[in-house]
């Protein structure tokens, strides 16, 4: 039997609460994984906006809401945090849930801007017996899982090139696409990256400065290459999917198939997949199979789980490699001495001067400000999902 299956199988002993920090449309992809675990309970949520709040509770049942996460530490003792924030707010409510004796912490990607902020959560964590992991769910997914086990089995030999796409920078879809590049190919470390980035315009997502477009190279331990670029192309550009070249054949993974080409077939190979019901990259089914697993290494049934903050955090070391290569115009070997933001110094030391001003987010319609309350319950109602509704509804502001 699968390990995924397995844990899908198995009854935890134990009962848990759970609590969740920010309430916007990740969180929703989060609760929807809790609500398929019976060992699990929402109890609280802690975010500064009352709409947000309200609406989560009201569609939740949830019984208890801060402003504060001090508060809600204090008050709900979870036995279990989401960090649902937006990038640059992870590390503060990671380490405080850490330093309250959370037993495990489950932080959205990226996990941190920086490797000062990315590694202080883990050793926050290490040091009081925290479980941190970064939610990196696809690493559930049918597709990656399948992917990984052929890899595993030599299906193309020995892996040499993995090729991504990806939009909406770096942090954002990158994240994804460099995390399950390295879970498929079995968490290989990279030795060093060399890359390139542009940003004519003031650009933001989630309030965290973004590059126009970049490219970049990856070697990793051995002959194993990865090249990955961001907005340079839209068309075919996904953060789940990417192509893997081997000695003896081709690989094409998403997060629901895989397709082969090796060198004793003329055309391509779908292959076979058990997906099970309900099956998708966010929320759902993925996210509760993160959550089982947790439990599994909460209770010790395993020595850890696959998204640890000591595995995820090499994908943000990648990831701020690349932006210092290009801040040097250099190759740069790893580990990367660089603890801050590379792309934010560009910015400061006038490396990456605006060409076309005015500064704008590409997720500022996720804002609650001026959003009209009665009219997103009465699109909620109709079942429309709450990034879609928040979309609308800014775009009706704007006239």
């Amino acid at each position: 039997m699968a390990k995924n299956s397995f844990l899908r199988s198995v009854r935890m002993t134990n009962q848990y609460k759970a609590a969740i920090i920010g309430c916007g449309s990740i969180g929703h992809a989060h609760m929807e994984g809790y609500n398929l675990v019976d060992e699990v309970e929402v109890v609280a949520v802690a975010d500064p906006v009352a709409a947000a709040r309200a609406r989560y509770v009201e569609q939740y049942s949830i019984t208890q809401q801060y402003e504060s996460v001090e508060e809600m530490l204090e008050n709900a003792r979870p036995d279990i945090v989401s960090v649902c924030t937006w990038h640059l707010l992870h590390p503060a409510p990671t380490i405080a849930a850490a330093q309250a004796g959370v037993k495990a912490v489950i932080c959205e990607k990226p996990m941190a801007i920086g490797m000062e902020d990315a590694d202080s959560m883990v050793s926050a964590c290490q040091a009081s017996g925290t479980k941190l992991i970064i939610s990196h769910q696809r690493r559930f997914t049918p597709g990656w899982e399948k992917a990984r086990q052929l890899i595993r089995e030599g299906a193309i030999g020995t892996p040499l090139f993995v090729t991504n796409k990806v939009a909406d920078g770096l942090t954002n879809w990158g994240t994804h696409s460099i995390d399950g590049s390295r879970f498929v190919l079995d968490n290989p470390k990279a030795s060093w990256v060399m890359g390139s980035v542009e940003r004519r315009t003031d650009r933001y997502e989630r309030d965290t400065a973004v590059e126009d477009a970049c490219m970049g190279l990856v070697q990793f331990d051995g002959d194993l290459q990865l090249f990955i670029q961001s907005d340079l192309k839209r068309e075919g550009a996904a953060a789940g999917h990417f192509q893997i070249r081997g000695s003896e054949g081709f690989m094409e993974v998403t997060e629901l198939s895989v397709r082969l080409h090796t060198t004793d077939r003329v055309d391509w190979q779908e292959v076979e997949i058990e997906l099970p019901d309900g099956a998708k990259a966010i929320g759902g089914y993925t996210n509760a199979a993160q959550v089982r697993e947790l439990l599994a290494w909460i209770e010790e049934d395993i020595d850890e789980h696959r998204n640890a903050g000591a595995i995820a955090r090499d994908t943000v070391e990648i990831m701020m490699a690349l932006y210092e290569s290009a801040r040097r115009n250099a190759v740069v070997h790893l580990p990367l001495e660089e603890r801050t933001y590379p792309l934010e110094r560009m910015i400061e030391e006038g490396k990456l001067p605006v060409e076309i001003e005015g500064r704008y987010d590409i997720r500022s319609f996720l804002k609650w400000d001026g959003i009209d309350e009665e009219k997103y319950k009465a699109l909620r109602a109709q079942g429309m999902g709450h990034h879609q509704i928040m979309r609308q509804l800014h775009e009706e502001m704007q006239g």
